[in-house]
Order: structure tokens, then C-alpha cells, then sequence
């Protein structure tokens, strides 16, 4: 699995704030239509259901998040029913039964079909946005927008115009606008992930690790630390020159990368040091972790460069554990690994007076 980036965790946070807000939004509608005098199965059924489903997808995101896109498109399909059922309905109802107008039955969907297209251009990419928002707008919209059409008389009232403006104007002002600021926000974004990103390897630098850190010691999950050197990198470089050097330092950046899990960061600690940073994980699981990078840095086959190993020093965080305690402990193992000849994994505990205190 790929390593996420920084804007995954900025969507992701932005994708959990818009299913609690829909789940509370769900619970209102709920309690609504119970409440009211006048029962309609759909109302009755619908805003239940999707409460269940979007409390389901809060859980699944925040155990699994690399599940983000899948828990996103079933947010946005549900979101997208939720406004397309109830208009073939009323329209359908208001259409066949006399005496019922559609602008007396519909529910209040025209804002909820706004938030949805705005949903559809901030959270699907490119040119997709524009594809779904129009499968969204086609079912949802000219619906409504043909049935006032065809009724003058329902058209020309508050609630129609109302309606028209929702369904047309503002829809395509949603679909125009948002992708300009999107592209601002963007180039935002870039900038900023080029000043996490180290220049030599594509990974991490050492300030974004830095936050992660501090991050994960005022977090009350689990996590592990991992600190490791490249073996006779001086030789590497003596030998073979910088650029053999450089060469080395991004295959082994890349290869780390490729086998940690998204919400595991590696970054560039400094020259040939490599700083990993595991959340949820026991102390069986890091070295577990830390095993699997060395034995895939020691297979990795760079010419003229024999062979690259790594020495690699583990260790979880502990309550007690401030910014500079954790390092100290890292670093500790990693220099007992390099004590006992490199190409080795040293996890050292947690000291009973820390986890005491």
C-alpha cells in the first residue's frame, strides 16, 4: 500500500466532518418526521437507514483509513439518493393524484441537492467531478426543473422559484466556482507538501517528522518508533561516488515507503538516518515492522553498489515520553544495533521507572 500523504489526512479529516454532520443532520430528519403529523414511508424509512449507514462509515474510516475513497463514494451515492428518490416520488404523486402540488409536498431537498453538488466537486478529482455532478444534476434536477415547467402556475410561487433557482442557477454557479477555488486550494496544498517533502528522496523531511511525533505523544494510542542507518554508507560514497550515493538513499526511501501502511509515515531524519513512525501498533508488531525494512533493504540490487544494509533501533512510546526522551530511546537501540555489527533489528523496552511514572 502506498504511503499517505498529507492531503490524504486533510480530506480525511474533511470526510469525517462531513459524515458526522450528515449523521447529525440524519438524526434531526428522523426525529422530524416522526414528530410530524402527517407519516410518509419513505421519510420514515430513508433518514433512518442512512443514519445507520453513515455511523457505519464513521467507524470504518477511523479503523480502516485507507479506505478513505470507497467510504467517500458510498457517502456521496447515499447523499445522492437521499435527494433523487424523494423527487420521483412528489413529482409522481403531485403528477397522478389531483389537487396535490408538488410544491406543497416536496420536502425542503432543493438546499441538500446544493450541499451535494458542492460535496461532488470538493472530493472527486479532475474531470470526474463534472461527470458526477452531472449524473447527480440529470436525475435529481431536470426532473423538477421539466415539472415546473410544465406547471406555470406551481413555477411562479415562492416555494417554485425557489426551487428553480436551487435546481438551476445556483447548481451551475456550484459547478463553475468550486473547481477555481479547488485549483487555489491546490496549488496551496502543493506548496505546502513541498515543504514537507525532502528533496534528495521524495520522503518526508525531518520537520514534518518532527510533527508526527509530537503528534502520536499527545495521541493515547499505541505507537513505535523506528530509527535506522545505513551500514557503511561513508564507504558507499568513498567508493563509489555521491551520486552511487544518492542513488542508494532514494531506493532505500522508496522501499521503505512502498511496504509501510498509510497511516505510517517514513521520513529523512539526517544524511543516511531514516526515522519511522507506526501509530496503533504493540511492541510484537514493530519489530515485526522493523524487520520486514531490513530484510528488504538488504535484498535491494543497486549496481555497482554490492550490497545495502541498515541497522535499525525500535521502540514504543510510553505515556511518560516527552519529544527528546523518545529520540534518546531510539537512539539507543539503533546504537546497540550498530554495536553488534549492523544488518540487525534492537528493540529496546520501555524502562519500568518510565512506565511507571
Amino acid at each position: 500500500m502506498p504511503t499517505q500523504e498529507p492531503e490524504d489526512s486533510y480530506v480525511r479529516v474533511a470526510v469525517l466532518v462531513m459524515l458526522w454532520l450528515s449523521l447529525f443532520a440524519g438524526v434531526i430528519a428522523t426525529l422530524v418526521h416522526w414528530l410530524s403529523p402527517v407519516h410518509h414511508l419513505l421519510n420514515l424509512v430513508v433518514s433512518p437507514v442512512g443514519v445507520a449507514i453513515f455511523a457505519g462509515l464513521i467507524i470504518t474510516l477511523r479503523r480502516h483509513p485507507w479506505r478513505l475513497q470507497a467510504v467517500l463514494y458510498v457517502a456521496l451515492a447515499l447523499g445522492a439518493l437521499r435527494v433523487i428518490a424523494p423527487a420521483w416520488l412528489y413529482i409522481y404523486q403531485a403528477a397522478s393524484t389531483p389537487g396535490i402540488r408538488l410544491i406543497d409536498v416536496l420536502p425542503p431537498v432543493g438546499s441538500l441537492f446544493v450541499i451535494l453538488l458542492m460535496m461532488v466537486m470538493i472530493f472527486i478529482p479532475g474531470h470526474r467531478a463534472f461527470m458526477a455532478a452531472l449524473l447527480c444534476w440529470l436525475p435529481a434536477a431536470l426532473p423538477i426543473l421539466t415539472y415546473l415547467a410544465l406547471h406555470p402556475d406551481e413555477m411562479w410561487t415562492p416555494r417554485g422559484l425557489d426551487l428553480l433557482m436551487a435546481y438551476g442557477p445556483v447548481s451551475l454557479m456550484v459547478v463553475v466556482l468550486l473547481p477555481v477555488r479547488r485549483g487555489l486550494t491546490d496549488t496551496i496544498e502543493r506548496m505546502e507538501v513541498m515543504l514537507h517533502r525532502d528533496p534528495g528522496t521524495g520522503i518526508y523531511n525531518r520537520r514534518l517528522g518532527e510533527r508526527v511525533l509530537r503528534d502520536l505523544l499527545s495521541d493515547t494510542r499505541s505507537a513505535g518508533l523506528i530509527m535506522l542507518d545505513l551500514d557503511h554508507f561513508k564507504t558507499v560514497n568513498d567508493t563509489y561516488g555521491h551520486p552511487a550515493g544518492d542513488r542508494v538513499l532514494r531506493a532505500v526511501a522508496g522501499r521503505c515507503k512502498a511496504l509501510l501502511r498509510p497511516d505510517e509515515y517514513v521520513s529523512r531524519w539526517g544524511g543516511e538516518e531514516f526515522l519511522v513512525l507506526v501509530p496503533g501498533i504493540d511492541a510484537a508488531g514493530l519489530h515485526m515492522v522493523a524487520e520486514r525494512l531490513q530484510l528488504a533493504i538488504a535484498q535491494l540490487s543497486l549496481a555497482p553498489v554490492h550490497q545495502v544494509t541498515a541497522s535499525f533501533g525500535a521502540t514504543m512510546l510510553d505515556g511518560a515520553d516527552n519529544f527528546d526522551t523518545a529520540l534518546q530511546r531510539v537512539d539507543r537501540a539503533l546504537y546497540a544495533a550498530k554495536a553488534q555489527g549492523g544488518n540487525r533489528v534492537v528493540l529496546v523496552e520501555v524502562a519500568p521507572a518510565a512506565a511507571a511514572a
